[in-house]
């Protein structure tokens, strides 16, 4: 009776496996060395200065200046346009209306990309402990709903302007405007303390440039 034939590829494999296995436990730790440095460079990244969060900080208000400083012009500009139809210039009743329905989309995201910007602005990584995402969307909210809103009112007092129901809704608007500005003001300068910097805000007031019969009702 022939012996069993021997199985060659076992003793292959016998003889390989320590091999095989030495080189799985190297790629192995490769990958997680490489794993590792990837999370260091992501959660510990060079140490930023106080110098760099400074100009930071100072670069992410002036971009909410910036991105704001078109629907407050467009404010005013609804303003000038209501104060000459009740400054006696009827005749251009239907050129005031337009101005007024332009200066409000111009308020909008949909129309002005600055306020867009605005709405989507985040701070640089080195600021996130300041939590500054809401102060942005606080200030785009000064704009829209709240220019927005004075300028769409306005359209009611060019032939209306007695109507209550407008000049509450202004009444109720420039109150909240308000709140909200004095609110990113606030955050601005905790953070500027923080930072040791002169305080950092922004200036704006619904009521600059109001028609003077509108303010008198308020």
């Amino acid at each position: 009776m022939s012996s069993r034939p021997r199985n060659r590829a076992d003793y292959t494999l016998a003889a390989e496996t320590p091999k095989r296995k030495q080189r799985r436990l190297l790629w192995a730790v490769l990958i997680v060395a490489v794993a590792v440095i990837v999370e260091l460079l992501i959660v510990y990244p060079n140490k930023i200065t106080k110098v760099e969060q400074q100009a930071d900080f100072k670069s992410f208000v002036v971009s909410m200046r910036s991105d704001v400083l078109g629907c407050q012009v467009a404010l005013q500009d609804g303003y000038h346009a209501l104060a000459r139809i009740h400054g006696g210039d009827t005749k251009q009743l239907s050129v005031a209306n337009t101005i007024l329905q332009q200066d409000e989309a111009y308020c909008t995201l949909a129309v002005n990309s600055d306020l867009y910007n605005l709405a989507t602005l985040s701070p640089p990584n080195d600021l996130n402990q300041f939590n500054l995402t809401p102060v942005a969307h606080n200030l785009y909210a000064w704009a829209y709903p709240g220019a927005a809103g004075i300028l769409a009112d306005s359209e009611t007092l060019l032939t209306q302007p007695d109507n209550q129901g407008a000049i509450q809704n202004l009444r109720t608007r420039v109150h909240n405007m308000d709140m909200l500005l004095k609110s990113v003001n606030s955050d601005l300068s905790k953070v500027s303390a923080q930072l040791h910097l002169t305080p950092q805000t922004v200036s704006l007031n619904p009521l600059t440039d109001m028609p003077s019969f509108v303010r008198a009702q308020l």
